[in-house]
């Protein structure tokens, strides 16, 4: 029988354990990217900008002309470049702490939502620009963006910085750090410094889009970038360490030769921050389920100092526009005596309507419905992903079968709208085997205690993480949930109408009539005993409605891709 087989592989003991550390052939799909291990490096080398053009980019920078800076750094990093050969020298870039203003200046309220002018509302774009063009161009470790990407603590910041006072910069110092900027963005107001961790930042900006659309619209721009940065220095971290891996070496030397630089990687840093290994992982998965609940809301606050306010109010309004008029005989002097733009220009801006979240009952059934969110679960599938990769390679015994338990568990306890993104096949960044993974997990928390152990139904498949249609059928598409909840059985069916479509479009769903019936069986229970509970309560409420129609909707699905499956049989 034709299975679909996962790849992370298992450092737990437990035979159990759908993760094994098998010796197939089988390509691994957990990685953030399948490049083939020989390709030569695709980025330009790099080196630091000449004294006099860091000088330069400095004094833009401090002087807050950032149009100005980035204009130039753009000039100097495309010089060289022809499209008729490839250049010959490295690309000159600018020091860690001037991309990590400019890293700041994508997602800083100043610069966005309550940018004053035009002006300033550019410069995230521009920034946002320029790290996207050196990030192409040199990729993010010739860039050094490990280094310029880092959180630190303020009061680091103002021993390195000397933005509180001019005479902390000697005249007589020959060694200027150009590493090194004053003014509070680059400094206790940036945001390698106000957001505290990475998860912290992750937490506020998924938050944002359940509660602050305004805001969500330039945190998503951001986590879009970092992710990319992540995945690109994962994945030439893997090239790094694919070309100078040793076969001959032993076994376990050959597993710490060939993961040396990808240890030093940017995700690793952050996943592991602590020098005893331990992994962050309560913390990163409360980050990557964040909901703009109030619990979430407290354990990842706004990033920046009265972040979700909108522009300053205008200093003059259209009234006392209309009521300056400039009259010396009638003592009317316009607006020469009034206060009113200096006391307003001062006074806090308005904050944008917040939407409203509440709780996850019958009347309110929570945020999961706002644009912003949905658009938010591909990015959160994407920082699974990578964590995947870099625990399967980098963790410890047991990490990767916790990181795939409490993602499990976080998807489990979902809102039935939002669980039905996170399970379904649309078109996401997770590859079969990585959805293997996660839909047993779920068969697991979902299904009776009394479920066939799969591993008496194909040990072979079992024993290497696959899932087959024999196990489909025999134990996990032909019971109800654990518990007469609606949506309990709705998110089953879910999870069996995805696990077939897995095996269809890997193409190895075998079709049987004793298949057909295991399913239609799985339908009737799971119907009948979602009605023991509509039949003890007095009236359905707004979950249960949604529920029942997921649950129809999934076994007309169910039954859509079995009648195709028998169709294509008979063929």
């Amino acid at each position: 029988m034709a299975p679909l087989t996962t790849t992370p592989e298992s450092l737990s003991s437990s035979t159990a354990s759908f993760y094994t550390a098998c010796d197939s052939t089988m390509e691994r799909s957990t990685t953030a990217s399948s490049r083939s291990q020989t390709l030569p490096c695709p980025y330009r080398a790099a080196r630091q900008l000449h004294h006099e053009l860091a000088a330069h980019c400095q004094i833009f920078l401090e002087e807050q002309l950032y149009t100005s800076a980035i204009h130039l750094l753009n000039s100097i990093l495309a010089s060289g470049i022809s499209r008729r050969s490839p250049p010959t020298k490295p690309a000159l870039i600018p020091p860690p702490r001037h991309l990590a203003l400019l890293n700041t200046l994508i997602v800083h309220p100043i610069h966005t939502t309550r940018a004053e002018t035009p002006d300033l509302l550019q410069v995230s774009a521009l920034a946002l620009d320029y790290l996207r063009n050196i990030l192409t161009v040199v990729g993010p470790i010739n860039a050094g963006f490990r280094a310029a990407f880092q959180y630190h603590a303020p009061s680091r910041w103002t021993r390195r910085s000397g933005y509180t006072s001019d005479s902390d910069m000697s005249d007589g110092d020959s060694s200027h750090d150009y590493d090194s900027i004053k003014g509070k963005m680059a400094n206790q107001s940036g945001l390698w410094t106000r957001g505290q961790d990475l998860w912290t930042t992750v937490g506020w900006a998924f938050n944002t889009s359940c509660l602050h659309p305004h805001r969500w619209r330039y945190w998503k721009l951001w986590l879009e970038f970092m992710l990319d940065v992540l995945e690109m220095d994962w994945a030439e971290r893997e090239r790094l360490d694919n070309a100078s891996h040793e076969p001959e070496t032993g076994q376990s030397a050959e597993r710490a030769s060939s993961t040396a630089v990808r240890a030093q990687s940017m995700i690793a840093m952050h996943v592991w921050p602590d020098t005893d290994g331990q992994m962050a992982l309560k913390r990163i998965m409360k980050a990557l389920f964040a909901d703009g609940t109030s619990m979430y809301v407290a354990s990842f606050p706004e990033v920046f100092d009265k972040e979700t306010r909108g522009p300053k109010k205008a200093c003059v309004t259209n009234k006392r526009k209309r009521d300056s008029v400039l009259d010396l005989e009638n003592n009317k002097f316009g607006d020469y005596f009034d206060d009113e733009c200096f006391s307003s220009g001062m006074s806090e801006p308005p904050t944008p309507p917040k939407l409203r979240t509440g709780g996850r009952n019958a009347e309110n059934p929570g945020p999961w419905q706002q644009t912003g969110l949905v658009e938010s679960v591909h990015l959160r599938l994407r920082f699974f992903k990578l964590l995947s990769a870099a625990t399967d390679d980098l963790g410890k015994p047991g990490d990767l079968l916790r990181l795939y338990e409490n993602f499990s568990f976080y998807i489990k306890s979902l809102p039935l709208e939002l669980f039905a993104l996170f399970v379904s096949q649309r078109e996401n960044p997770l590859v079969p085997e990585v959805h293997v993974s996660i839909l047993k997990q779920l068969f697991s928390c979902l299904l009776p205690s009394r479920y066939q152990d799969p591993q008496k139904i194909d040990p072979v498949a079992h024993a290497q993480g696959c899932l087959t249609t024999a196990m489909l059928q025999h134990c996990y598409a032909c019971l109800p949930a654990n518990t007469v909840a609606l949506e309990d059985n709705a998110k089953l069916s879910l999870v069996v109408e995805s696990a077939i479509q897995l095996l269809w479009l890997s193409d190895v769903l075998e079709y049987s009539e004793d298949f057909e019936a295991a399913c239609e069986e799985g339908m009737r229970a799971r119907e009948a005993k979602a009605k023991k509970r509509r039949l003890g309560k007095g009236r359905s409420d707004a979950r249960d409605v949604v529920a029942e129609d997921v649950l129809a909707g999934s076994q007309e699905r169910i039954r859509a891709l079995l009648c195709a499956a028998r169709i294509m049989a008979v063929d």
